[in-house]
């Protein structure tokens, strides 16, 4: 008579027979989710919206590349506030930034200069010093150093010597004898020419008329520029260069604008109402806050991705960027 088999406990089969079982209930959990995501959902939202497909300039006419798609989209695109906060601004700063504009009654003083640099210490070796110890705002500083670079790339000439900056001289044998009310605020410099072994004038012709017509490139603007007179009071001065930012310096360049006309025209744009610009490839918003009241309350990016400037007339312009 044969012995019965005696019935043994796989446990490699237990553990399989555990693991379908898991991943069923995971694979019906799933499909419950799924199922009810495409339910409507009752959401409530407080504040207005406004879609952001607005209209974008762009400048054209130039070497750098410029883009027509604000590319930057979220899950919650269209909601006003999204990513803002509230911030105060006292009028007390707003004759502060690369902006503003000053006049012989509201010329700049020493307290608007921020983040100066000595150009002994920080020059390329693409032009010259007049003397030690010249004082420019760090990123008109780096940006001159670009401009001159690109210059000496271009022409094969490093003869600009910058004259003065926040204190030029301006006595009767000066190669710039003009002082301008805007001087003081470290965003200016003024330029000569080193030409057989002694300095000369800077008259924005020759060669060296590539900085007055690529200046902008790099952020900076004749500020008295030809034909403007009569908004600005003073003749052509191709010598005088004024740091306003690329963006800035781009738009002024495309509409043919001085810095005066500049600040005008963005008076009309609000936070509710924003200039749209594309620069290289990206998005910018640029606004006005102007009112009534020492304190002004507006609206920037809590990512702080933004720059305020003061225009030195009791209001601001605020810069976001977008991408």
């Amino acid at each position: 008579m044969k012995e019965k088999k005696k019935c043994r406990l796989r446990t490699d089969r237990v553990f399989l027979a555990m693991g379908v079982i898991v991943v069923t209930l995971f694979g019906a959990d799933g499909l419950r989710r799924s199922l009810s995501s495409q339910q409507p959902n009752n959401i409530k939202v407080n504040g207005d919206f406004r879609g952001l497909e607005e209209p974008v300039e762009t400048s054209t006419g130039s070497s750098l590349s410029y883009s027509t798609v604000d590319q930057m989209t979220t899950a919650f695109e269209g909601i006003k506030y999204l990513g803002y906060s509230e911030r105060e601004l006292d009028k007390s700063e707003s004759s502060n930034g690369i902006l503003a504009v000053y006049t012989e009654d509201s010329p700049a003083s020493e307290a608007a200069q921020k983040l100066m640099v000595d150009l002994a210490d920080e020059k390329n070796d693409y032009y010259l010093l007049c003397g030690e110890h010249i004082y420019l705002n760090k990123d008109a500083a780096e940006a001159l150093n670009n401009m001159m670079e690109a210059y000496a790339n271009e022409t094969s000439l490093a003869d600009f010597i910058v004259y003065g900056t926040t204190n030029t001289y301006t006595g009767g044998d000066s190669l710039c004898p003009k002082s301008f009310a805007e001087s003081k605020s470290g965003y200016c410099i003024d330029l000569a020419l080193k030409a057989y072994g002694s300095v000369i004038t800077y008259d924005g012709n020759d060669y060296e008329s590539w900085v007055v017509d690529n200046c902008w490139k790099y952020g900076f603007i004749v500020r008295y520029p030809q034909g403007k007179k009569n908004i600005t009071g003073d003749e052509y001065c191709p010598w005088h260069l004024r740091y306003v930012g690329e963006i800035n310096s781009a738009i002024m360049k495309q509409k043919d604008m001085c810095l005066e006309e500049y600040v005008d025209f963005l008076e009309q744009y609000s936070f509710d109402d924003p200039y749209t610009f594309a620069f290289n490839g990206n998005g910018y918003q640029i606004y006005s806050v102007t009112g009534a009241g020492e304190k002004l309350v507006t609206r920037v990016p809590i990512s702080g991705n933004y720059e305020i400037s003061g225009d030195n007339n009791d209001g601001f312009i605020i810069t976001v960027h977008k991408n």
